[in-house]
């Protein structure tokens, strides 16, 4: 019985061995964003489309889509241009209005999202990418695909017993 267990515990002490021996402890990369723009960026995105998780229910929530686009869909450049537009943004909104973008109103938020879409180079960049971002996220909602887009996630529905 004793060697039964030392051959039980050898056994389970070599095999947590191999399988620590494959893991990696590698850091975790440093967020794109500092806490204080993702915030800036998720008040943006629901200002330009209100998110309705409960009617229309995504796999993920509009920030973690904006983050995978952000670190998938775009180029090591087109972060860099992103990132400068957010800054001109913060710094446009403090200097006009001389308070942060989280204390300005429901109208003067939405005239400037008009604003910084109109413009040209990294606000505008900045801004049409978070307004295509809210729509596509939109978009990927299941209820949204199959009601109004008529899409169906099984290809080739199956019909049973249909005469050739």
């Amino acid at each position: 019985m004793k060697r039964r267990k030392a051959v039980q515990t050898i056994a389970l002490g070599v095999g947590g061995l191999g399988f620590l021996s494959h893991c990696t402890f590698t850091p975790s990369p440093s967020p794109l964003l500092d806490e204080a723009d993702q915030n800036l960026i998720q008040l943006l995105t629901e200002a330009i489309l209100p998110s309705n998780s409960e009617a229309f229910p995504t796999p993920e929530t509009r920030m973690e889509f904006i983050f995978n686009q952000m670190e998938g869909a775009l180029t090591a450049e087109e972060l860099d241009f992103y990132k400068m537009g957010l800054k001109k943004f913060k710094g446009l909104i403090e200097q006009t209005f001389l308070m942060s973008y989280e204390e300005l109103d429901f109208n003067t938020q939405n005239y400037t999202i008009q604003r910084a879409a109109a413009h040209p180079g990294e606000l505008g960049f900045f801004m049409q990418k978070n307004r295509h971002w809210s729509l596509r996220h939109f978009m990927t909602s299941e209820r949204y695909m199959t009601e109004f887009l008529n899409y169906e996630f099984i290809p080739n529905r199956y019909l049973g017993c249909v005469p050739v």
